[in-house]
């Protein structure tokens, strides 16, 4: 494992980098996606959620290359150009080959999945298949877009990479939704826009890429290193077929059963409640390269304590969001759309926060070379969850399926937590965040007026600080310094 001539910032560093990049493109979802209901409809804005339910399904096809490659490159000295160039052409190409075959299987397979697996107003079926070819040619280019930002951030270059990232997302934003309202809300026109914007972001990534690991050349595959690398994905591979079914079978289900429409009220509040994830993600990119090179009992300890601070800080914004979801809602969607999504909403948000606390132990298991763990976790788990998920979709309507989400996510962290090896490590300080998450649930379904709500969730920060000084004072005082500053540059500005 080679350290030497790898500078490396404070793991709080590229955790603020990548918070703040997390942070940057929010504003711009929650201005736009009233817009895009507005122009495209609901029917439209389903079929766009799903369009991207189905990129996921096939991002299998990247091979568990990802964890693989950022795995070999933390561990390579950086200094050591061509294996670095050797391990990013490799994987690249291995990469590309697989995403063309993925996106011809999408051409071929998506108009059934759109048009016979779930219901699709008459009106826009040929809307879809006219715009088959422009989703197939998203997949490659998401995941080739992925797989440049993996090599970037295995340097620890997270400013960079945030860089890239967050200004390809704003664009990716902007561009469809432009595409929509000045030239026509047809699936066929957005699509493209969204196609564009990723191509745009490609040609950045490869550029920047080139100049940070260049060299690159095509004879840089490595036939060993291309073994090495699938050997390690081989689980991983698994895992990223079991995810994004497991993580999105839901909206899969409602479709099936009430239509695309009904789609957009859980997918809606889903998508804004993920948007919350910014502080478990960001920690999540700056952990694995840390954890890659450490050894066993320090990625260990490093590995509880991130979960438990995590668990802590996001469980505060979770239980705010709770809290406050119905005048989130209404304030951003109007009333008649929050008294549907209000209920299924506040169950996701519980979802939500144990399947984001997920990425430590996941992190370590896979630094510890034993992905074979978590893809037969996720075995285990996809047939009780469908059937459980038919079951209360059917009987409950889109409340059934947050109800089978969470009770999903809560298994697959408890089985992560085991199979690291830190349950005993984190138990005890988790239930503590998971107690939060339950009163503000309670008080959410037994207060009605949004003042006492607005006030409550003012409330949960004392707390949530006070749990934070007792389980780790280290990240108190850090937090309280950052806290500081500004009133330290104001009291010492000369008058």
């Amino acid at each position: 494992m080679a350290s030497e001539g790898k500078p490396r910032n404070r793991l709080y560093v590229n955790f603020i980098i990548n918070l703040i990049g997390a942070l940057l493109p929010i504003p711009v979802m929650i201005l736009t996606v009233p817009v895009y209901i507005d122009y495209v409809g609901d029917a439209r804005y389903g079929v766009i959620s799903l369009i991207w339910v189905m990129i996921a399904y096939l991002g299998f096809l990247e091979l568990g290359l990802a964890p693989a490659t950022i795995n070999a490159l933390a561990r390579l000295d950086r200094s050591d150009q061509r294996e670095r160039a050797r391990v990013i052409v490799t994987s690249f190409t291995i990469n590309a080959s697989m995403t063309c075959f993925g996106a011809f299987l999408l051409y071929l397979l998506g108009s059934y999945i759109v048009g016979g697996v779930v219901q699709v107003p008459a009106e826009i079926e040929g809307e879809v298949k006219a715009a088959m070819p422009w989703i197939a040619l998203l997949l490659p280019l998401v995941i080739l877009n992925g797989a440049g930002i993996d090599a970037i951030e295995a340097r620890e270059n997270f400013a960079l990479a945030n860089v890239l990232q967050v200004s390809g997302a704003i664009f990716a934003q902007i561009l469809p939704l432009a595409f929509a309202v000045f030239v026509s809300p047809d699936l066929g026109t957005v699509i493209p826009g969204a196609v564009l914007a990723r191509v745009l972001l490609m040609l950045a990534i490869f550029i920047a890429i080139n100049h940070i690991e260049g060299p690159l050349r095509f004879r840089d595959f490595d036939r060993d290193r291309a073994r090495r690398l699938l050997s390690y994905g081989g689980w991983v591979t698994i895992s990223s077929v079991l995810t994004p079914i497991l993580g999105s079978l839901d909206q899969l289900m409602i479709g099936r059963f009430f239509g695309v429409a009904a789609v957009t009220y859980y997918a809606v509040p889903l998508n804004l409640i993920s948007r919350s994830q910014i502080i478990p993600g960001a920690i999540s990119r700056a952990i694995f390269p840390r954890l890659a090179s450490s050894e066993s009992e320090e990625a260990k300890a490093l590995t509880a304590r991130v979960l438990i601070v995590t668990a802590l800080l996001y469980g505060g914004i979770c239980a705010s969001t709770i809290l406050l979801m119905d005048p989130l809602l209404t304030l951003w969607l109007g009333e008649a759309f929050a008294e549907r999504a209000r209920l299924p909403a506040t169950i996701l948000v519980t979802s939500i926060w144990l399947n984001s606390l997920i990425f430590a132990p996941y992190w370590l298991i896979h630094s510890q070379h034993r992905p074979d763990l978590i893809a037969k976790l996720h075995l285990g788990l996809l047939l009780p969850f469908a059937g459980v998920l038919v079951l209360l979709t059917m009987q409950f309507g889109i409340v059934g399926a947050a109800c089978a989400a969470a009770l999903r996510s809560l298994f697959d962290f408890g089985g992560h937590l085991t199979l690291s090896g830190i349950m005993r490590r984190v138990a005890g300080p988790l239930a503590l965040p998971f107690a939060l998450l339950a009163a503000a649930t309670f008080a959410h379904l037994t207060v009605d007026d949004w003042l006492t709500a607005f006030i409550l969730a003012c409330a949960v920060w004392p707390i949530v600080a006070l749990l934070v000084f007792l389980l780790d004072r280290s990240t108190f005082n850090l937090l309280v310094g950052f806290a500081m500053k500004p009133l330290r540059l104001i009291a010492n500005r000369p008058a």
